[in-house]
């Protein structure tokens, strides 16, 4: 999805969380609203990721086409950062002074501690998994390039033989 697409999904979850704060719901159902909306935001953080790195690794078989002007790939980048930071900051304010105060400063600082691991460990996966089927694929290259080179060798020994004993009879 593109970032306009995410970013509309990341507000409408954290105008979510404002009306589950205003309606002054039980801390749990703040907590889902926040789940959700930081589920939307993560899409949208890969999604720029992904574009930036798309455009980094492109196919080598494939036109390269764009959707967008790169003046408006840019505002709708950089729109969608802004907008992410400012949801963000209001997260904070309620740990600081809204219905998530009892958590405080610390709660907030564990917050962005826990999600910077999960994120480390997901990139951990990723590259880990990259690594491996590059991995997979050098694998398959030396498997073939063995397998025909014993074939090779076969057909050149049997080629041989056959000429050594037509040439006895």
């Amino acid at each position: 999805m593109d970032p306009v697409t995410l970013l509309a999904a990341a507000t409408a979850a954290y105008n979510g969380v404002k009306k589950a704060v205003e309606l002054g719901r039980e801390v749990h159902d703040i907590y889902g609203q926040l789940s959700t909306w930081a589920g939307h935001v993560g899409n949208l953080k890969d999604a720029i990721e992904n574009i930036e790195e798309k455009e980094a690794r492109p196919d080598i078989w494939k036109k390269i086409t764009f959707e967008k002007s790169e003046t408006q790939e840019a505002f709708d980048i950089y729109a969608a950062k802004k907008k992410v930071e400012e949801m963000e900051k209001e997260i904070m304010h309620m740990f600081l002074y809204g219905d998530l105060c009892h958590l405080g400063l610390d709660g907030y600082r564990e917050f962005k501690k826990m999600r910077q691991d999960v994120h480390e460990k997901r990139k951990k996966m990723i590259e880990y998994q990259q690594m491996e089927r590059e991995k997979f694929i050098d694998n398959i290259k030396i498997f073939s390039i063995a397998g025909i080179s014993i074939l090779v060798g076969l057909l050149s020994l049997w080629l041989m033989i056959s000429f050594v004993y037509d040439h006895i009879k």
